[in-house]
């Protein structure tokens, strides 16, 4: 990893690198996450990727630092807008390339689990803008809502109703 951040000494000043973890191993951690959380919004892991890249490259050029509050919620924030964005400018590639059979699962099973993502995939994307970012970042990322109300810049009960309609949603779109 070679990103021109500076991670601060003290990790009480930025509670979402994982504690105990040296600075470097932090950040690698935090990438990882990103990255994840990606991958759910574009559904394409080297666009993640590049969005994850473009959201640390956004941040050393303005100057945000792992000992600001807020540099966890403006990463997730930033790979949110920038898949977003993303997104509206291109199609979902199909999803059997992109998963790989476990050890000793049949063609059918690997099929049917497929089968299943894509179903998902394709409810979520049918999910407005920001019930989407809230589910995702609660499921995937198991974020607090006051944690998820910070990357959205939102009220904690607007996330919590974003995220319930989300799911009321996704039950209605997966039943059908």
């Amino acid at each position: 990893m070679t990103y021109d951040l500076k991670p601060s000494s003290d990790s009480r000043d930025r509670p979402v690198l994982a504690p105990g973890l040296s600075p470097q191993a932090g950040l690698e951690d935090l990438r990882r996450r990103l990255v994840r959380y990606a991958v759910r919004l574009v559904w394409n892991r080297d666009d993640a990727e590049e969005m994850t890249q473009e959201a640390f490259r956004l941040a050393v050029e303005k100057k945000v630092t792992t000992a600001d509050a807020k540099f966890g919620p403006w990463l997730f924030r930033t790979v949110s807008n920038l898949c977003l964005n993303a997104r509206r400018r291109r199609q979902a590639e199909p999803l059997l390339g992109n998963i790989e059979p476990m050890h000793g699962e049949s063609a059918e099973v690997l099929a049917q689990h497929v089968e299943r993502l894509e179903r998902l995939r394709n409810a979520v994307d049918k999910l407005p803008a920001q019930q989407r970012v809230a589910i995702v970042l609660r499921s995937e990322q198991q974020m607090s809502y006051d944690d998820i109300a910070g990357v959205m810049e939102i009220s904690e009960s607007a996330a919590r109703g974003h995220v319930h309609l989300a799911r009321k949603r996704l039950i209605e779109l997966i039943g059908e």
